[in-house]
């Protein structure tokens, strides 16, 4: 957790002042827009923070970041952590003009999936994405990726749906066991994300970030389980 406190005090350094706005439609103005409105205050950074160091605590906690109803939640997550000393992947559909806004706001550097410290996932993630990512090593276990990654809803508890994932977390943070429902998260990402962090203190850390501002945090420690799979 040190590594997480030491780079949010080195985002709010580098970041500037920043202004939402409202979604373009692809031109270099509203490109502009797009980058204002990922470029996090350092008084918004502070608050992105707070909740998602939180829900990364405390697994199966749904908490709500400021952020406008436009801007993907991923990448406002991400920006509010990210910095120019962290190499950054970000994977989203061609055309994608957010992709870009998450560099140009955070200055950080471009990496690939074996080089990359934070990942920014702005379409589903899936199961070769997580097994192409780094896990860190024996001496330096928080090379490990942090993942941002878009979801359609998240909700406490046991909510079975058509087309939701029922997540029951236990671990560090949890009293007993925690229930999580997720939809846009398929149970192979799932199995995935389960073999990453099977040899602690490897692994990947995981946000979880819905379209209304949602976001759920599965860190490294959490051993988690699909309980119900409204997909199947």
């Amino acid at each position: 957790m040190t590594a997480f406190v030491d780079q949010a005090t080195r985002t709010q350094a580098h970041q500037g002042t920043g202004t939402q706005a409202h979604q373009g439609t692809g031109t270099p103005a509203d490109q502009g827009i797009r980058i204002r409105t990922l470029h996090r205050e350092p008084q918004e950074s502070q608050r992105d923070f707070t909740v998602l160091l939180d829900v990364l605590s405390r697994p199966g906690r749904v908490r709500r970041l400021d952020a406008p109803e436009f801007a993907p939640t991923a990448a406002v997550a991400a920006c509010g952590l990210g910095d120019v000393e962290v190499p950054t992947l970000v994977l989203a559909e061609d055309g994608d003009l957010w992709a870009e806004a998450v560099h140009a706001a955070t200055g950080a550097p471009r990496a690939t999936a074996a080089t990359a410290r934070a990942v920014v996932v702005l379409r589903p993630l899936t199961d070769e994405d997580v097994r192409s990512l780094p896990r860190g090593d024996a001496l330096n276990p928080e090379l490990g990726a942090r993942i941002f990654a878009r979801v359609e809803s998240l909700a406490e508890g046991e909510h079975p749906a058509d087309d939701a994932l029922v997540l029951a977390l236990t671990g560090p943070g949890v009293r007993e066991e925690n229930r999580l429902t997720v939809r846009g998260l398929s149970r192979d990402t799932v199995t995935a994300l389960v073999e990453a962090n099977s040899s602690f203190p490897l692994g990947v850390d995981t946000f979880l970030a819905a379209r209304d501002g949602s976001v759920a945090g599965l860190p490294r420690t959490t051993r988690v389980r699909v309980v119900a799979d409204g997909g199947a």
